[in-house]
């Protein structure tokens, strides 16, 4: 007896919670009563292609090579060899020359906590750090988003020359690819 109370109990304080809230899909207006659905259901233009996010934009990347901006990877690692693609995640596409080797990775779930160490970087993404653990060797972690999400970029020259400046372009030229 005291469970079928609870129970009717429990479908009545279900009903009186859900009572008036439906949704009508997306685009179309509503019926008198019914309200609109909360949150970002429509797409902006902040992610590209009708994306809501960089990390929106990102999950829709299927070879990241697509981003790799050409003309500074040629740059970079002279003589390099056609770009080399990873099609599974994270999503790497890579150039090198034998010595020279310029690295992207697109991982849309990674965490956004910092590299440690590292000089923070202003104005990329939703923060950014790069690492230098060898003067020829940048690695530079751009966040997404303050949640989730992160664009690396390596630019690994072993020719005793600082590419901070190459991982910072080569993330900009990505991230206006991504927009």
């Amino acid at each position: 007896m005291k469970r079928a109370t609870i129970l009717v109990l429990l479908v009545g304080l279900l009903s009186a919670c859900g009572a008036g809230q439906t949704t009508q899909p997306t685009g179309q207006t509503p019926v008198s009563g019914q309200t609109q659905p909360t949150g970002p259901t429509q797409p902006s233009d902040a992610g590209g292609a009708g994306a809501t996010s960089l990390v929106e934009a990102a999950a829709k990347v299927k070879d990241v090579c697509t981003l790799l901006p050409t003309d500074l990877a040629a740059k970079i690692v002279v003589g390099g060899t056609a770009p080399e693609s990873q099609l599974f995640p994270p999503l790497r596409c890579r150039v090198s020359n034998g010595t020279s080797v310029l690295e992207i990775t697109l991982a849309v779930f990674d965490a956004v906590d910092p590299l440690v160490p590292n000089e923070s970087i202003p104005g990329l993404g939703a923060g950014a750090y790069l690492q230098t653990q060898f003067i020829d060797d940048s690695y530079l972690k751009v966040l997404l988003s303050k949640e989730q999400g992160a664009l690396y970029v390596e630019v690994a020259g072993h020719d005793k020359k600082d590419h901070k400046d190459d991982a910072i372009a080569v993330a900009k030229a990505v991230l206006a690819k991504l927009h």
